[in-house]
């Protein structure tokens, strides 16, 4: 099969430099998809509406400097993951080096440029993000399958504690009808035993183990960065975490979905987020 061609975002405010990494990468067409931006602001404007594979960028431009275009990358949660490769003729010191890597620029180019090394760190940098791809496609897999188990579970446990709290109450009701003597005292152990099987199998805590096996810090996160949030402000979060619907929320609740959407208008309201952002977001984006 054949491999796609890796989409890569070149930037450089000199024209005949553009044009002439441009050219080199269109001599390997079958390798590279090649985007152009004269700038660190119009990159940015591409960046906005296609994610690339490889960003290859000038070092000193007016306005966006490419270290500058480099940091807003690393600060983007969605584009945060793509490599960058900067590009000078100047600023070719141990310290230039040091402050590019810190900004978060992956390898390092300098003019006039080697096209056998651009070549070589071009493929370099792109098969590690393929690599890392990867990773995190398998991590991503493994975390969605743990979640449909969590949900499973959450689910199970809440039908089975609604299905003792029925049969209790049926118990109870024939315990109230009968005189005195051994077949009472029988259902009113029956009661008791129901009753610690409750306490003992309470949903949230049986989910909350297994749930913290799965996301050790999501809580702490969360609590972290919005110490306003209660128990329940937590679980409504815990569960649109594990990608629960909000009629699953409200069996497990016991409330009607109506209020479960209140409810996490309120939790929203708490945090403070702005308001283009879903609770749904907010929680992914938590550890």
């Amino acid at each position: 099969m054949k491999q796609p061609e890796s989409k890569v975002l070149l930037v450089d405010d000199d024209q005949q430099n553009l044009k002439s990494l441009l050219n080199l990468l269109r001599q390997k067409k079958d390798k590279y998809e090649p985007l152009t931006a004269p700038n660190g602001q119009v990159a940015l404007q591409i960046l906005r509406q296609t994610v690339p594979d490889l960003i290859i960028t000038d070092w000193a431009m007016p306005q966006v400097s490419g270290l500058g275009l480099i940091k807003t990358v690393r600060q983007t949660p969605h584009l945060a993951h793509i490599p960058a490769i900067i590009v000078t003729g100047v600023n070719t010191t141990p310290e230039n080096l040091q402050e590019a890597f810190d900004a978060g620029a992956n390898d390092y180019l300098t003019k006039p440029l080697n096209p056998v090394e651009l070549y070589a760190r071009t493929d370099a940098a792109l098969q590690m993000y393929y690599a890392m791809c990867t990773i995190r496609q398998q991590r991503q897999t493994i975390e969605d399958q743990k979640n449909r188990e969590l949900s499973t579970k959450a689910i199970e446990i809440a039908q089975k504690n609604r299905l003792l709290e029925d049969v209790g109450k049926v118990v109870q009701e024939a315990v109230l009808q009968l005189e005195a003597g051994s077949v009472k005292q029988s259902l009113r152990q029956v009661i008791k035993t129901i009753r610690g099987n409750l306490y003992f199998n309470n949903e949230w805590d049986a989910f909350k183990l297994h749930f913290e096996q799965v996301h050790p810090h999501f809580f702490a996160s969360l609590q972290q960065q919005f110490a306003s949030l209660t128990l329940a402000d937590l679980r409504h979060c815990a569960y649109i975490k594990i990608g629960l619907s909000n009629r699953e929320v409200a069996q497990i609740m016991n409330i009607s979905p109506e209020s479960v959407v209140k409810q996490h208008y309120r939790i929203k309201k708490k945090m403070g987020v702005a308001s283009k952002q879903t609770l749904g977001e907010i929680v992914m984006q938590a550890v």
